[in-house]
């Protein structure tokens, strides 16, 4: 009797360990993998017309004291709402690989412009960058496959245009993101993943008084999908992706400075002049096919005090993160 028991807890075992091996079709997608990312410029990205009238110069301290009995509507029209954001997210924590899989991309030696400029380092116009596209495929079956091919576009509705003009910061936005496959493998009877996109703007450019300033980070964007679906076929997926189309991402980035030099003008002048801006993009994915990989981490603070009601967390999580 004792032998059966035996034979029946290796005979479990061996189903156990082998069944925990096989993962679904819709993960372990890496054959011949390849990453393509694509930034196209576009011609006047900001629309100048659409921006919010302002008036025509700040107000001085003296005249700010003649505003008050004319009302708010004379005073400077540009000012923005400030919000004092606190954003804690769910990220995924890479600990346990089993269900983990990270990949990444970039680009390098873009323009931000498309003409130099005499104004100064800040100066948005000509701005042609208008976002970009990363996909991931993979070959199964002698065929390419799109496991996700994400596409992110700057926002550019009234109030995200005054601030590249006012603030000389971007924003940016999902256009259009679509799941097929993932790299992490999936256990057997699950077709959801979770994704984290960290993207990452950098530049390199040198100051008017000489100064250099090496792989600067401009801003960081996250965007964090869970439950992402796999199956196109299942009821839900289109309407899943459909609802994350035009989502605007956390964070924020300076425009690209424009670093200083010289040019020569048709009448073989030489002349001082800011470049076109020159910047790079990272882009690092995380999929998980677990739910419970996950850790919590601190993604943006303003100067606004944080009220989470356990101080000794947020403590720890700015720690972890070097505050």
């Amino acid at each position: 009797m004792k032998k059966k028991y035996t034979f029946l807890i290796l005979l479990f075992c061996v189903i156990l360990v082998t069944t925990g091996c096989i993962g679904s079709k819709l993960g372990s997608a890496i054959k011949h993998e390849k990453v393509l990312m694509t930034a196209p410029p576009k011609r006047n990205v900001i629309n100048y017309a659409s921006l919010k009238i302002q008036q025509e110069k700040p107000l001085t301290l003296a005249s700010r004291g003649e505003v008050t009995s004319r009302g708010p509507a004379t005073a400077f029209a540009g000012s923005l709402v400030s919000l004092g954001v606190t954003a804690v997210k769910q990220v995924i924590n890479n600990e346990n690989k089993k269900y983990i899989s990270t990949w990444k991309q970039g680009l390098r030696d873009l323009y931000f412009y498309d003409q130099p400029s005499a104004e100064g380092p800040f100066d948005p116009t000509g701005m042609q960058f208008n976002g970009f596209t990363i996909t991931r495929t993979f070959e199964e079956d002698n065929r390419i496959q799109t496991a996700i091919s994400a596409d992110f576009e700057i926002d550019k509705d009234s109030v995200a245009s005054n601030e590249i003009i006012n603030d000389a910061i971007f924003r940016l936005k999902l256009k259009d993101i679509k799941v097929n496959y993932a790299k992490a493998k999936v256990p057997v009877g699950r077709d959801t993943l979770n994704i984290d996109f960290d993207i990452v703007f950098i530049a390199s450019y040198i100051g008017k008084n000489g100064q250099m300033f090496k792989d600067v980070e401009l801003g960081r964007f996250f965007l964090s999908l869970r439950k992402a679906p796999l199956d196109s076929t299942r009821a839900g997926y289109h309407e899943y992706y459909d609802k994350l189309k035009n989502k605007r991402l956390d964070g924020q980035c300076f425009i690209v400075p424009r670093s200083f030099g010289y040019y020569k003008t048709q009448d073989n002048s030489i002349v001082s002049l800011y470049n076109q801006g020159m910047f790079s993009i990272a882009v690092n994915v995380t999929e998980c096919s677990r739910n419970s990989f996950v850790n919590k981490m601190l993604i943006r603070t303003a100067d606004a005090g944080l009220d989470l009601g356990q101080s000794v967390i947020m403590n720890g999580i700015k720690a972890k993160l070097g505050d």
